[in-house]
């Protein structure tokens, strides 16, 4: 057990975490989200994927950005029909079907 010592004013008013806020968790889900998508996509081209498979990625990779810029979430619907074109047939343990099950898990 350890203890951690705080020598700060306990009863008022105090700054934790960068500009006084705590974050707990991944915090920059959505670059890494896009850093996965090119990756996958990249995957896809360097083992001679299928044109729809690399549609499905260009299609995934696209909504995501737009998404981003517009500052609203992905459209669940074009994420999980990309996200099932991409990996249908992929073997387990495959590069490409970890790297799109991460994509699923940070988009929810």
């Amino acid at each position: 057990m350890s203890t951690y010592n705080f020598h700060g004013n306990v009863s008022g008013p105090n700054n934790i975490g960068d500009h006084g806020t705590i974050n707990i968790g991944q915090q920059d889900t959505a670059a890494q989200t896009l850093r996965l998508a090119a990756e996958l996509a990249r995957w896809l081209r360097a083992e001679g994927a299928s044109q729809e498979r690399l549609d499905a990625a260009r299609a995934l990779r696209g909504e995501l950005d737009r998404a981003g810029q517009e500052g609203r979430a992905a459209e669940p619907g074009l994420i999980r029909r990309s996200l099932e074109t991409i990996t249908l047939g992929l073997g387990a343990g495959s590069t490409g079907l970890a790297l799109a099950q991460e994509l699923g898990r940070l988009l929810g």
